[in-house]
C-alpha cells in the first residue's frame, strides 16, 4: 500500500501558513484547524503488519511531542489551555491507534 496522500496530508498541516501544526508553531491554537488535523489523522489506518514509510512515522510519532512543547507557547498568546491540552490527548490516542504502543 502506498501512503502517498497520508503523507502530503500530514506535511500540509506544518505548513506554517495554514497547517494546524505550522500554526501551533507559533502559539496559535485554532479548535476549527485541529479538528481538521484529527479528521485526517482518525481517517488513516495502518494493517497490523505493514511496512510504512519512514516519512509517514516520522511525522505521525512527533505530533504528540511536539505539541506538548507548545503549550506554554500558546498560553502566552493566550490560548485556551485546557482546550489545548485536551487536544494533545486526542492526537496523542490517534497516533497510538496508528502506531501501536510498546
Amino acid at each position: 500500500m502506498s501512503y502517498e496522500s497520508e503523507i502530503e496530508a500530514l506535511e500540509s498541516e506544518w505548513s506554517l501558513e495554514d497547517g494546524f501544526l505550522g500554526q501551533v508553531r507559533q502559539g496559535r491554537f485554532s479548535a476549527e484547524d485541529f479538528q481538521r488535523a484529527l479528521g485526517r489523522l482518525a481517517a488513516m489506518s495502518i494493517e497490523e503488519d505493514a511496512e510504512v514509510p519512514r516519512r509517514l512515522v516520522s511525522l505521525l510519532w512527533y505530533i504528540p511531542i511536539f505539541m506538548q512543547w507548545q503549550v506554554e507557547r500558546v498560553r502566552e498568546l493566550g490560548g485556551d489551555v485546557a482546550t489545548y491540552t485536551s487536544a494533545i490527548q486526542l492526537m496523542t490516542n490517534e497516533v497510538e491507534r496508528l502506531l501501536g504502543v510498546p
